[in-house]
């Protein structure tokens, strides 16, 4: 009899405990896209975890830019023309490379968190980045 206790108890604390397990959270993004072109067809957003500076790296391309056409205009590659931080701030904007078909740009000591707004050939992405890094973003483009 008194093992039957025992055995009875034993089974209500292990029923217990299964009913208030919870689930696990799910783990919420270090950066969220806030806005978003039409023309944006292909984005990329990843953290480099081995660079050690506070920089966001925009790399904006066009896909059918940079090449002439025989009929109609010619395709312009993507042009970075603003860029408006309206959380954080930084201190420098830099080109790192311009092509017939895009260009990089990278914003250096970056504070976070950083909430952006680039202009990107008349299309618009805001994007914040709640942890500090070293981000690259990459924007393909469609006209």
């Amino acid at each position: 009899m008194k093992n039957f206790k025992i055995a009875l108890f034993a089974l209500f604390t292990f029923a217990s405990i299964s009913v208030n397990a919870q689930p696990k959270p799910k783990a919420e993004r270090p950066y969220t896209i806030l806005e978003r072109g039409q023309h944006m067809t292909r984005l990329s957003i990843i953290k480099d975890i081995r660079a050690e500076e506070n920089t966001v790296q925009i790399e904006a391309v066009n896909a059918s830019g940079g090449t002439p056409r025989i009929e109609g205009p010619d395709m312009a590659g993507a042009d970075i023309t603003n860029i408006l931080a309206t959380v954080g701030s930084y201190n420098k904007i830099q080109e790192i490379s311009k092509t017939g078909r895009g260009e990089v740009v990278q914003i250096q000591q970056v504070q976070f968190p950083f909430k952006v707004r680039i202009t990107i050939s008349n299309q618009v992405l805001e994007v914040m980045f709640k942890e500090e890094g070293f981000w690259k973003i990459t924007v393909g483009m469609n006209q």
